[in-house]
Parts: C-alpha cells; sequence; structure tokens
C-alpha cells in the first residue's frame, strides 16, 4: 500500500511543479546583454534576471480616426512563444514617411513555463499632427502597412 501512496505523492508534487513560476512583479537587472535566441521573441537578450527580444507580428493593421485633425493607431496581433512571455516597452520613431513600430518582450530568465503560444493584439497610436498630406508607412517588427492623408493634417487659424 505504501508504494500507491508514495507514487501519488510524486505525481501531485510533479504536477504542482510543472506550472509556471514566474514572480508576481518584473524588476529588471541590467548587468549584461548578450544576443541569444530566447523563448522571449525573435533576437532575445540576456538582460540580467530577464530575456528581451521582440514580438512575433502576424498581422498590421492601421485605423485612421475620423477626426479633425486625424488620429491613426496602428493594430498588431501576434503571439508570444510561452506563458511567462509579455509585452515589454513599444517604441515608436517616424522616418521620412516610415513609422517604425518595435514591440518588445520580456520573459523572467529561469521560469518555468507553458510552452503554448500565447495570441496578443497591441494598438499603438502614432503621431501624426502636423502630417503633410501623402501615403504613409507603417513597420511593426517587420510587418508593414500603409496609410495616407487626403490633406495636410493640422488646424489652421483661418480667422
Amino acid at each position: 500500500m505504501k508504494p500507491k501512496y508514495l507514487l501519488m505523492l510524486i505525481v501531485a508534487l510533479v504536477i504542482v511543479m510543472s506550472g509556471c513560476s514566474c514572480p508576481a512583479t518584473l524588476e529588471s537587472n541590467n548587468s549584461s546583454s548578450t544576443s541569444q535566441n530566447q523563448t522571449a521573441g525573435v533576437g532575445g537578450t540576456d538582460e540580467g534576471e530577464f530575456i528581451t527580444g521582440v514580438a512575433s507580428v502576424d498581422t498590421v493593421q492601421v485605423l485612421v480616426m475620423e477626426s479633425f485633425p486625424v488620429q491613426v493607431n496602428v493594430e498588431a496581433t501576434g503571439y508570444l512563444s510561452d506563458g511567462c512571455t509579455t509585452i515589454g516597452n513599444v517604441t515608436t520613431k517616424k522616418d521620412g514617411n516610415t513609422f517604425y513600430v518595435e514591440i518588445s518582450t520580456m520573459r523572467p530568465r529561469d521560469a518555468l513555463c507553458t510552452q503554448a503560444l500565447v495570441p496578443f493584439t497591441k494598438s499603438v497610436p502614432l503621431d501624426v499632427y502636423g502630417l503633410e498630406k501623402g501615403v504613409y508607412t507603417v513597420d511593426v517588427n517587420g510587418k508593414t502597412a500603409s496609410f495616407e492623408l487626403s490633406v495636410d493634417n493640422i488646424l489652421s487659424n483661418s480667422n
């Protein structure tokens, strides 16, 4: 009888230990930065307690709001590589008529996580006030979309 109880105890411990052991709060320790391809995303880097990378983006959609001045949001959908990886910083920069948006990821380095893809959707506002009319491109982690401003996006003071 005792081996049966011991086996049940071992199975219970394995089940408990297989869950995600992600910490409740994320603290960054930027002691080193070596390039690795980890489960945090494409081109991850090891930054102390966390592995950072960029999110895998499948689709990019540009939403132009019907207002004046026009407001533009970019909606990116994709996946995170495991149950402990989260969206990190989102940075936006403009070069000419192209907006570059980078959605980064972070993951605790030593966490035990579910190895299932986790879908995400991230909406990012673009600073389009003051732009001249024209066609603009948005690049989010390598996936692109475009939008057009039919008029200059600035309020005029016509008194």
